[in-house]
């Protein structure tokens, strides 16, 4: 309690005396150039262009992929699919896979298209071995209506529905050609030829009048990611949200391309008796390299305390929860890093009190989260890492304690995003709230507090990093400037990491938790936060992902086309040579260091800490004389005051850090 009062104290005098100005990014880098496109939206609140994935290949050229909606541009021109004006004019959300160069130029680009009820939704890309992966969800609902004629499936370069049809061999129309929905997973060169392509179906236990069972995807489109990976034997893992209904007793059933002869039972627990509910999963998927289906398991073995009995009489293990993938990277020996959250069916002002608290969400026997109060029922924050088999290695959490308000948002939260993967370590980005002075916000069980009470209701951005062989919290930094939330993609070259907020800025960490500068947008209006991203290779090039409402400019006489009224994808390349060098932190420093002056010391209430003029301060962190860090506070002043009411009698270590290096200076608090 002492430690969590100090912090909050600190805290709360760092935002009220604005010690947050960002600093722009250094002068050698510079934006190179910037694309966009757009289309048709769904309606006011529900974006077509989006981009879900990005990535480099060996050579530099760049993979970007998402979503486009109909009668769509590329920079403002119309992007012809094909000399037809039905499949153009299709306001239908399409998936896009386009390819440039580092000097912008575009070198070919797909697109998977239908005019029909459904919509082509992508889900995640990678660039492999000299190959493009990509997987989409269609939905052929119509094809076999009396007017099919009028039916249009424009599938990357070809038409193989609408008039055209009976001129393309059976063997060669691709999808399946009959009604149903479809993920989609295809193969590419580097040049754009569709090398291969898979269609998965799946079928619910639940049975409606007649017989007939719901048709579904492999994966869930707009619930989360669907991540995958292709290991280096060839196999592909899939993990993806799953909603399902029906008795635990019938299969859930998974078909490959359309083959009665390749069809997949499951059984899942849940639901005994006919009184049944909607049940909600995470699902981890195996498929060989000729896609034989070598597992199809749920992500949580069981669960204790979500619930109770007598609410859920007729289900076996109480799954009245929901896993949401978020993310997922991986290593170079194959193990994947899967990152999302848990949401509770049953959370504030709806019944969370009928949980048993604590709770536990086991991923295997042994392997479990916890939620310990209603404080985290509505979004629990996971990171897992898994075997190239499957198995869990470790897990570990972003912890919530506290109480929430009924019918209201959190008084405590934590969103957990996308994660990624470099030289031994894993990252994972999100942002957090604490409204209530008895709420904390945890990197993990052993009380590493990222945000505490504050008074000033700001959502704060926040990376951590875990050491990949354990799964143990190894350091974390924060973003500098309130209510700032992270992009959903960060990316971490060398000893920089780097994540897009809002303010319009990307910001740079050292992965110490440093707090190194900001790289300023000039004007860009952020729709949707969730769909900004960055990536950089090893050549200092940074590629800026984002979806906005307008026009804008990157800076260096940049700018980008904008589609009034529509949404619209965006993407811009940055350049600095710095960026593929280690940044010198602190440790490597051997220039002179500036001397710290505190004041009062002896102190009450407040002290103050001054550096020289030419070394203003970035942070400060506080630790007791057993070298135990009790928070880092990121600063751009050459002076800031400290709060120190609330902290117990006693010898405190400020470490305060400059461009210049650090100093550490002791301070006294004392108390009649």
């Amino acid at each position: 309690m002492k430690t969590k009062m100090f912090v909050q104290g600190i805290m709360l005098t760092a935002f009220l005396l604005s010690c947050f100005a960002m600093p722009v990014a250094t002068a050698q880098g510079e934006w190179k150039w910037a694309h966009s496109w757009s289309g048709q939206d769904g309606y006011s609140n529900n974006a077509f262009n989006e981009i879900y994935k990005t990535d480099f290949d060996e050579d530099g050229n760049i993979y970007v992929y998402g979503s486009i909606g109909g009668m769509s541009t590329f920079d403002g021109d119309r992007l012809q699919y094909v000399d037809d004006v039905q499949v153009y004019s299709s306001g239908k959300r399409a998936t896009f896979l386009v390819k440039l160069d580092t000097l912008g130029n575009v070198l070919w680009h797909k697109v998977l298209k239908t005019s029909e009820q459904g919509s082509c939704f992508p889900f995640w890309m990678e660039v492999k071995n000299d190959k493009v992966y990509i997987s989409s969800n269609m939905s052929l609902d119509w094809v076999d209506d009396p007017w099919v004629n009028e039916v249009w499936l424009y599938y990357f370069d070809t038409l193989i529905t609408g008039p055209q049809v009976h001129a393309i061999p059976m063997e060669q129309r691709r999808p399946p050609y009959k009604s149903g929905r479809y993920t989609c997973f295809a193969t590419f060169d580097l040049d754009g030829n569709l090398i291969d392509n898979h269609f998965i179906t799946t079928f619910t236990r639940e049975i409606y009048v007649g017989g007939v069972r719901g048709e579904f995807g492999l994966c869930k489109s707009s619930i989360g990611n669907a991540p995958f990976h292709i290991d280096s034997e060839g196999n592909i893992f899939v993990y993806t949200f799953l909603s399902y209904n029906g008795l635990e007793s019938d299969p859930y059933t998974i078909m490959i391309d359309g083959d009665t002869n390749n069809v997949y039972n499951v059984y899942l627990p849940g639901n005994t008796d006919v009184y049944h509910t909607s049940l909600f999963t995470g699902m981890k998927y195996k498929f060989s390299p000729d896609w034989e289906l070598l597992y199809a398991k749920p992500m949580v073995d069981h669960t204790e305390g979500v619930a109770t009995s007598w609410e859920l009489s007729g289900d076996s293990v109480n799954p009245l929860y929901a896993v949401y993938i978020t993310g997922m990277s991986f290593d170079e020996e194959d193990n994947m890093y899967v990152s999302g959250y848990v949401m509770l069916a049953l959370h504030y002002g709806t019944g969370g009190e009928l949980h048993q608290y604590p709770i536990h969400i086991y991923w295997d026997s042994t392997h479990y989260a916890t939620i310990n109060d209603i404080s985290s029922s509505a979004e629990m924050p996971f990171l897992i890492k898994y075997s190239p088999d499957g198995d869990v290695l470790w897990c570990n959490q972003i912890y919530t304690t506290g109480s929430a308000n009924p019918g209201a948002q959190n008084l405590v939260r934590a969103v957990g995003r996308s994660n990624c993967y470099e030289n031994e370590y894993v990252y994972i980005v999100g942002c957090g709230i604490v409204r209530n002075e008895d709420a904390v916000l945890a990197f993990d069980d052993q009380g590493h507090i990222l945000i505490p009470y504050t008074y000033n209701n700001n959502t704060t951005a926040f990376f951590v990093r875990y050491n990949a062989t354990t799964g143990q919290y190894v350091n974390h930094g924060i973003i500098p400037v309130e209510n700032a939330q992270p992009g959903h993609v960060p990316d971490v070259i060398g000893n920089r990491l780097f994540s897009y907020s809002n303010k319009s800025a990307i910001h740079q960490w050292c992965v110490d938790g440093t707090y190194i500068d900001s790289i300023n947008i000039s004007y860009v209006h952020i729709d949707d936060l969730d769909k900004s991203s960055v990536l950089l290779d090893s050549k200092g090039h940074l590629l800026v992902g984002l979806l906005t409402t307008a026009s804008g400019t990157f800076g260096d006489g940049v700018s980008f086309y904008g589609s009034s009224g529509r949404s619209n994808a965006v993407f811009a390349l940055y350049h600095d040579p710095e960026f593929a060098t280690p940044y010198v932190g602190i440790a490597e420093y051997d220039g002179p260091k500036p001397e710290m002056r505190l004041w009062p010391n002896p102190a009450t209430e407040r002290i103050t800490i001054e550096s020289e003029e030419e070394f203003p301060i970035i942070s400060i962190s506080v630790a007791d004389l057993q070298g135990s860090i009790l928070t880092i506070l990121p600063v751009n002043d050459v002076r800031c005051t400290l709060n120190v009411s609330n902290l117990a009698p006693g010898t405190y270590i400020a470490h305060v850090q400059t461009k210049a290096g650090i100093s550490d200076v002791k301070f006294v608090v004392w108390k009649n």
